[in-house]
């Protein structure tokens, strides 16, 4: 395949996303990571998502693979060592005139190639492919809609409980909660003389505010004020999302 007629018509296919492709997009909020426990005082823990891809099975030995410079200062061939059989994850298809003909490209990967930053695309003819290669603005749309549906998924995820452990050395002071008379709509804390144990971790999925102050509930009846308490972790609901969407989600 000669390249040099393939240069302006494939430079100026493949500008749009010169920003995207190959290289995962990270979430543009900090999120935390599915069904896991993640800090919530030290780390806020990330994603990133992958990209779509069609698998395409290689036809011959050696299929030459044609390369554009991110910058579009020239269009070139190299050799892609693929073995027949071999198969191979493809992104997005363009078309490129050579000649009277119009050449299919399916890419592949960015690559730095003689110190450039470059596109790397396999002809159409030299594989097989499991299903249809979207054209790169669809593929482009599909990639924003795949971000934004993980990303709303996360802001609706429900917080399922905290974990918590004492600042103090001396521990943290236990308060129960009561009503000073079965028809007072009031409810007092009462701080006792009892306390849990600095280093020992206890579960929360419950803060109750009393005036300005909040008291984390830790079980058996008993409250410890918030300020006293470190959070550890924070365990959120898994996301709902349909496994397709969840396959593309990369832990950072």
């Amino acid at each position: 395949m000669k390249t040099k007629k393939l240069f302006t018509s494939l430079a100026a296919a493949v500008m749009l996303s010169a920003g995207l492709a190959g290289t995962g997009m990270a979430m543009g909020q900090p999120v935390y990571a599915a069904g896991t426990t993640q800090s919530s005082n030290t780390k806020t823990g990330t994603v990133s998502v992958k990209h779509r891809t069609v698998s395409a099975t290689v036809n011959s030995d050696n299929p030459k693979l044609v390369v554009v410079a991110k910058d579009q200062t020239n269009t070139d061939q190299i050799d892609s060592n693929y073995t027949k059989g071999q198969t191979i994850n493809v992104l997005w298809s363009t078309e490129a005139k050579q000649g009277d003909k119009t050449v299919t490209l399916y890419y592949i990967e960015n690559r730095t190639i003689n110190g450039k930053e470059s596109f790397v695309f396999i002809p159409s003819t030299d594989v097989t492919t499991s299903g249809n290669v979207p054209t790169e603005s669809a593929f482009v749309e599909q990639a924003n809609n795949d971000v934004k549906a993980i990303q709303d998924a996360y802001n609706k995820r429900s917080l399922q409980y905290v974990t918590v452990t004492p600042k103090s050395k001396k521990g943290a002071k236990i308060y129960y909660a009561y009503k000073k008379s079965k028809k007072s709509k009031k409810i007092t804390f009462a701080a006792s003389k009892k306390t849990i144990k600095y280093g020992k971790k206890y579960k929360s999925s419950m803060i109750v505010k009393n005036g300005k102050t909040r008291y984390v509930y830790i079980g058996k009846k008993r409250y410890v004020k918030q300020s006293a308490l470190k959070f550890v972790s924070a365990k959120y609901a898994p996301l709902n999302l349909p496994d397709d969407l969840k396959n593309l989600i990369v832990e950072n």
